[in-house]
């Protein structure tokens, strides 16, 4: 965990599977100019601690509040990225106390439920001689379901998958989609997203996920806004740094000055 700026709003950044809080560079040196911003390495994830277990997505979004907690954070502006956008979101139903508004990049939730089994294919048997390589070409799973990512983007993941270890990336990955429970799977992300209340922002790169939750906010009346934006990858942050900063800063501003004049 790292600290950063200070001002009347805090801003907590989640990183997504495979990577870590340098991931946030761009935003860190935008949104500290005016602000407070706390970054987190997950468990296992960069300066975390390496444990056996507890790597399923509400055990992340539980070590998420925790630290929240820890550092008397409350009506905090919680911005994750693909797993991220899961555990933010999570975080958001699970303690709304803590959460002033999300804003979800691509998150990796929505996923139709035939997802498990290709998950399951990809990760084959964790215990086995190549379960490190086979970690790492794990991540290149998502140029398959996103818009194309670079090839030095994908070799970064690769290298990110590695260093971790298949324990860690195994747990990680089988913890968004495997299981009944897993609430990276579309009917428990719809049950989430019909609990959400706080106002959410979810900027996509995937428009089959981004029309499934079109049409559900819509539905239900949600105070939450999604948008497609073309010409990115998953990582749009990265991609248009300057876009998503403007964008994140002036939803940080009209919700912040929303929630002060309740």
């Amino acid at each position: 965990m790292a600290e950063f700026g200070s001002g009347d709003r805090t801003i907590v950044l989640i990183h997504g599977w495979c990577s870590d809080s340098t991931d946030w560079v761009d935003q860190i040196s935008a949104f500290a100019c005016d602000a407070r911003v706390v970054t987190l390495d997950l468990r296992g994830h960069g300066h975390s601690e390496r444990t056996a277990s507890g790597y399923g997505s509400v055990d992340l979004a539980e070590d998420v509040i925790a630290v929240l907690d820890h550092l008397g954070l409350s009506d905090s502006h919680l911005v994750g990225h693909s797993l991220g956008g899961i555990i933010a979101d999570l975080v958001a139903v699970r303690r709304p106390d803590l959460v002033r508004s999300v804003l979800l990049i691509d998150p990796a939730y929505g996923q139709p439920e035939e997802w498990e089994g290709r998950v399951r294919a990809i990760i084959g048997d964790p215990a086995s001689a190549d379960s490190a390589e086979r970690a790492a070409v794990a991540a290149d799973l998502e140029p398959e379901i996103h818009n194309s990512v670079t090839a030095a983007r994908r070799t970064r993941r690769r290298l990110q998958a590695l260093a971790l270890g298949p324990g860690v990336v195994w747990q990680t990955f089988a913890g968004m989609w495997c299981g009944e429970d897993a609430p990276g799977l579309r009917p428990q992300t719809e049950r989430a997203i019909r609990e959400r209340r706080r106002p959410t922002l979810c900027i996509y790169a995937h428009e089959p996920t981004y029309t499934w939750e079109s049409h559900l906010v819509d539905v239900l009346g949600l105070d939450t806004r999604v948008e497609l934006w073309t010409g990115v990858t998953h990582f749009l942050h990265q991609d248009d740094p300057k876009q998503f900063n403007d964008v994140a800063s002036a939803w940080f501003e009209a919700n912040q000055a929303a929630r002060g004049a309740r």
